[in-house]
């Protein structure tokens, strides 16, 4: 079980926990398989996290990044706290949300790159497509 973004889901992978609006009321059950019409919906509800089945992303520690630089951080800033059990939890939680968000936001850099080199091959393309239609031939 992992919960993860929903701006890293993708189509194929099952909720493991339903998906709730504040008032309880269960908007996608558990089991569910997601697919694009879903996870369109669940970003339109503004919906930030979702509980799916397995592992199926490894967000590493986002070392790279300035959330990953936070995660990496806590042990530090939690150094005096090693037998204290509510200050560990407290630390736990602040580590998954910025692993969280090192991941989300490695993901948004993958997708902006992604689509550059999309726009660059369309680009090309259509220039190609007009050299054919300047000599009138094939190459």
């Amino acid at each position: 079980m992992q919960k993860i973004p929903v701006k890293l889901a993708e189509p194929g992978m099952k909720l493991a926990k339903p998906v709730a609006r504040d008032n309880g009321m269960v908007v996608l059950a558990e089991g569910l398989e997601l697919s694009e019409g879903i996870i369109s919906r669940l970003v339109s509800m503004n919906v930030e996290r979702i509980v799916v089945q397995g592992n199926p992303l490894d967000l590493g520690d986002g070392s790279d990044s300035s959330w990953g630089k936070k995660s990496e951080r806590l042990d530090h800033l939690f150094r005096r706290y090693t037998n204290d059990k509510w200050m560990f939890r407290v630390k736990g939680f602040f580590r998954e949300y910025f692993n969280l968000k090192a991941a989300a936001q490695k993901a948004e850099a993958e997708a902006y790159k992604l689509a550059e080199e999309q726009a660059a091959a369309s680009a090309l393309e259509a220039d190609e497509a007009e050299k054919v239609d300047e000599r009138g031939e094939d190459f």
